[in-house]
């Protein structure tokens, strides 16, 4: 097949493999006489052609080879994913190409609102779905938009969900192509979703129904009624109502925008008890004509149903692949997101963290101890799921706002965008300048830090210290104040290191705001704000939950103690798990079992790479002495200049930062903490190398460049 471009009515049965499922099942409707909104296909030989006319096949192969995608977290898929999105923007389509599209789609669709929606091969099947992990564009209008956006569509075939969800089905990435769909706008007074039979329950079918466009439901912004029916007869057994009714409408020039519509729609039930019925039967003709259960999207407009697409309800288990797309927020979600998160949910981690703080577990006999463990545990690991689920996804702030900014500005560098946002001040650096004050104080009086080698600390110094430590030292790192008093000691023990200017970036902000047509200008300010706010959640969230953490692991801490005083057998290095504790608690003649205290694999020699290659995440170049932490109880012996190799650095292990001079992590990401840290700090900081804490020994000479991601190691003699 050799058409790159084709329309609605030229589409037959050898284009299916070309055009992909969304595509050729749209076409199946239409010739079952179903109303589709009209739609001209970009099949996937126009794809391929566009990667093989320009650079980007062979710059898309090099990014793939930085890392294997099964060793990635979501934080490293999304700056892979961000950094071919930038190809896509900064290579233009080939001129014989988009003419040949521009000629093509001259002849339908550019006198009227369009969207451009994902159409790959294979995209939706029985047992896979990909819905939600490519991207679809409401409301453009003009072929300049429409191009842009055919770009952008092929850019989503390698977003970070999609990553993430071909990985589990085990689907080579490599061999992903994309068609593009560019459909009518149906602007319908009511949208909805059917599924044909519902995921919960099959003997049953579920209808949902809004105001205005699909989009808000799909998204997840606008809560929709919600009908269940019968399958066998379409009675209708339940029908639920949102709290409120808002609706999705369409701005003048493009893109759409949320709002409460009358009082009259508000109060109006979206569809009649005829129209649910209507829409029964459409789904059981589409699940007939399919073979499977459907999900549908559709429209009305004009007392007409268009069915926008339809897919199979996929039959895998598709939890993993939700929480991906809960990464994934829009704007008006993350605005929601935040309000809960700042005025909810911090507030509400601190108080509990207080809570704790204010329990005296050396007072508590061993049944209450072992309630506390167990009242505490539970407390973590509901946080836990919190965090996951509400705080990660807010972390889209930023990504949203690297992506509109990436679109608007095209940078050469996809991540300049990060200026911008590091102007936020983050918990973690505002509690290691109180840490740099201390230090400061003994180094600038000798008889101050003399006292302080022997422990001896009074005045103001003291005073200063022991609020520090009430505040910082429950962070499951200082376990006393002798330790705490080691560190400022060392960093009193050498040359201030100056935070580096900040960099101007007012010129950078007015030129993104700038970028905006004037009416779009206010809602470019707050996406920068969201952006910002969540860059420094991002870092702060890890701390109020490690505090609550730390509370948990003090309470085991304590039960540790009791059971390592009462046995010969047990003593305070070994390894005890939570139930062993809890049932020495619960009976005092019952005696632990050790868990194995299993040690790391570490590579021989054989394996020694003189240079590794891991991803940019702090600009500089240094060499110094690797110091490689695999525990926290080494990060007590870190001196001042050596470079900090890792597995992460998390929020809690900050404070070393200011001692070091260069980070080499395991983990990957511009927005991990260690990342965030080392740009505040200015020090140079490669991340994504796998190993990194075996293939680097202590000792080692090693030059980490974070303008290229490259560490270079120059193995020392009898280094181990």
């Amino acid at each position: 097949m050799k058409e790159l471009v084709i329309s609605m009515e030229g589409i037959n049965e050898k284009h299916r493999e070309f055009i992909g499922s969304k595509a050729f099942s749209l076409h199946t409707l239409h010739d079952e006489g179903l109303k589709v909104p009209p739609y001209t296909c970009i099949t996937t030989k126009a794809y391929e052609k566009y990667l093989r006319s320009s650079s980007l096949k062979g710059r898309i192969t090099l990014e793939l080879a930085r890392k294997d995608i099964k060793d990635m977290r979501w934080e490293e898929m999304w700056d892979l994913s961000l950094r071919i999105r930038n190809f896509f923007l900064n290579t233009p389509i080939p001129e014989t190409l988009e003419k040949e599209i521009r000629d093509k789609l001259d002849k339908y669709l550019t006198d009227v609102p369009v969207v451009v929606r994902s159409s790959a091969p294979g995209e939706d099947t029985g047992s896979t779905s990909f819905a939600g992990l490519h991207e679809s564009y409401v409301n453009i209008r003009g072929l300049e938009a429409i191009i842009k956006h055919i770009r952008l569509v092929w850019a989503s075939l390698w977003s970070d969900a999609a990553f993430l969800y071909r990985e589990e089905l085990g689907l080579d990435i490599k061999d992903s192509s994309m068609a593009v769909m560019i459909q009518e706008l149906i602007a319908g007074e009511v949208s909805g979703i059917v599924f044909s039979s519902n995921p919960e329950n099959k003997d049953q079918m579920v209808i949902e129904a809004v105001h205005g466009l699909n989009k808000g439901l799909v998204d997840g912004d606008v809560e929709p009624d919600r009908w269940i029916l019968d399958r066998e007869n379409s009675s209708i057994i339940q029908h639920t109502s949102p709290s409120n009714r808002e609706r999705i409408t369409l701005l003048k020039n493009t893109g759409t925008a949320l709002e409460k519509p009358s009082d009259k729609i508000s109060n109006t039930v979206p569809l009649s008890e005829r129209e649910v019925h209507e829409l029964y039967d459409i789904a059981l003709v589409l699940e007939k004509r399919f073979g499977n259960p459907q999900d549908i999207e559709w429209t009305k407009k004009d007392n007409e149903t268009y069915i926008l697409q339809s897919r199979p309800i996929t039959t895998t288990d598709d939890r993993e692949k939700l929480w991906y797309l809960s990464l994934k927020r829009t704007m008006a979600n993350l605005q929601k997101l935040r309000i809960r998160i700042e005025n909810e949910l911090i507030p509400e981690m601190v108080s509990d963290t207080n809570a704790m703080r204010s329990v005296k577990l050396e007072n508590m006999d061993n049944i209450g101890l072992a309630r506390e463990i167990m009242r505490r545990k539970e407390l973590y690991e509901m946080w836990e799921k919190r965090y996951k689920d509400e705080f990660i996804p807010f972390a889209h702030g930023m990504r949203l706002f690297g992506q509109v900014y990436n679109d608007v500005v095209k940078p050469d560098n996809p991540y300049e965008f990060m200026d911008l946002l590091s102007s936020a001040g983050l918990l973690s650096i505002k509690r290691n300048g109180l840490l740099s004050r201390l230090a400061g104080m003994l180094r600038n009086d000798v008889s101050l830090m003399n006292n302080a080698k022997n422990n001896l600390i009074e005045g103001d110094f003291k005073d200063d210290f022991e609020e520090f430590f009430e505040n910082y030292g429950h962070s499951g790192i200082f376990k006393s104040r002798e330790e705490l008093l080691k560190l400022i000691m060392e960093i009193a023990s050498n040359p201030e290191k100056e935070m580096p200017a900040k960099k101007d970036t007012t010129d950078m902000e007015k030129h993104f705001i700038a970028s905006f047509s004037e009416k779009d200008r206010a809602c470019a300010e707050e996406l920068l704000d969201v952006g910002r706010i969540s860059y420094r959640l991002r870092d702060d969230d890890n701390i109020h939950l490690g505090r609550i953490e730390d509370q948990y692991l003090q309470s085991l801490n304590e039960a540790k103690h009791r059971v390592v005083s009462r046995s010969f057998s047990i003593d305070t290095g070994d390894i005890l798990d939570d139930d062993e504790l809890l049932k020495s608690l619960n009976d005092e003649t019952y005696i632990p079992v050790k868990k194995p205290d299993v040690k790391k694999e570490t590579l021989n020699n054989k394996e020694y790479q003189r240079q590794i290659q891991g991803q940019p995440a702090g600009e500089g170049l240094v060499t110094g002495i690797a110091h490689v932490i695999t525990g926290n109880e080494e990060l007590f012996n870190i001196k001042f200049g050596e470079i900090l190799v890792c597995d992460a650095i998390d929020p809690n292990m900050t404070f070393v930062v200011p001692l070091v001079s260069g980070i080499v992590e395991r983990r990957g990401g511009m927005l991990i903490h260690g990342a965030i840290i080392a740009r505040e700090y200015g020090i140079p900081c490669v991340t994504g190398i796998p190993d990194a804490t075996q293939i680097i020994r202590n000792g080692d000479e090693v030059t980490v460049d974070g303008y290229l991601g490259i560490v270079t190691i120059r193995r020392k003699s009898g280094t181990g």
